[in-house]
């Protein structure tokens, strides 16, 4: 009823009943065991009672809900996907439902939690076959790499631990870089890569600099508090990929729509916000037309 009630785009816009949503969500799973089961988009995804944000949006069914809609409809003109960051698998299930039947996802998820509940998502829906799990970080080299852990939600752990709240811990995890994993696979470029890594992108992007340039669907967040504490810079970031880019786009949340984006316009301060701050760059023709329903170029 809860979920009736309180779902959508009015649970988006006021943070009070926003939280007011997710306090009840506790409450309804209060005495269950550790995990949440939700069908979400097509799929049925299981994740941790704990996380505060992520399942109980999930839930409700509006998790990231317009991002995902984009993430579905270039998945669906497209045969392979990189999923750096995949925490559960809300975007690597959802996509790779959506690709051809030949079609491929890897999904990078390094925090063993996480992996446990993405590997069972992607074969209690059946998408083994399409999908890939690897248990490591995605940096610029490989090597390794120390992941801080949040004791708030499961999509809040990241490389510098002032991105995650309260604590909860670290682990070290092997890390590859996105070139370096394609060329030791004998893996040609993806057409999408998405990456969601709290503060990490850029560094990310570092790793991918041949596979650029056969310029994939980027999906990526600009946040320049989480990435400068990572040791990264967003303006850099932005540098890298409009160098290689002919349309970006700013994802609106709240209007549901992609708003065509200069380098200069991600320099003003009201820009970037909390319903504006993830970005879509986009190289080929196909993936333009794919999703035109939400922009006007």
């Amino acid at each position: 009823m809860t979920r009736t009630v309180l779902g959508g785009r009015s649970v988006r816009r006021f943070p009070l009943v926003n939280r007011l949503y997710h306090t009840v969500f506790r409450l309804g799973v209060a005495g269950n065991d550790q995990d949440v089961r939700a069908r979400y988009r097509g799929v049925v995804l299981t994740g941790p009672v704990w996380d505060a944000t992520i399942m109980p949006s999930i839930s409700a069914g509006y998790y990231e809900e317009f991002e995902v809609s984009v993430f579905e409809q270039l998945a669906s003109v497209s045969r392979s996907i990189v999923d750096v960051g995949a925490n559960i698998g809300a975007y690597a299930c959802t996509g790779a439902a959506r690709l051809p039947q030949d079609g491929r996802l890897i999904a990078f998820e390094p925090v063993p939690e996480n992996v446990a509940y993405l590997r069972r998502n992607v074969e209690g829906n059946e998408l083994a076959d399409r999908v890939t799990v690897e248990q490591m970080a995605v940096g610029a080299v490989p090597g390794e790499l120390t992941v801080h852990l949040s004791g708030e939600q499961s999509g809040k752990h990241s490389a510098a631990v002032a991105n995650v709240g309260t604590s909860a811990g670290a682990v070290t995890v092997p890390m590859t870089s996105i070139d370096a994993y394609l060329d030791g696979n004998g893996l040609g470029p993806p057409d999408i890569i998405k990456i969601d890594v709290e503060g990490y992108e850029g560094f990310v992007l570092q790793g991918a600099a041949r596979t650029l340039d056969s310029a994939p669907t980027l999906l990526f967040e600009v946040h320049p508090e989480l990435q400068a504490n990572c040791g990264g810079d967003s303006g850099e970031l932005l540098d890298l990929v409009f160098a290689s880019y002919r349309w970006v786009f700013l994802v609106d949340e709240l209007d549901n729509i992609l708003r065509p984006c200069t380098r200069a316009d991600l320099d003003d301060p009201g820009t970037i916000g909390l319903y504006r701050s993830n970005l879509v760059a986009i190289g080929r023709q196909e993936h333009l037309d794919a999703v035109r329903r939400w922009h006007d170029l």
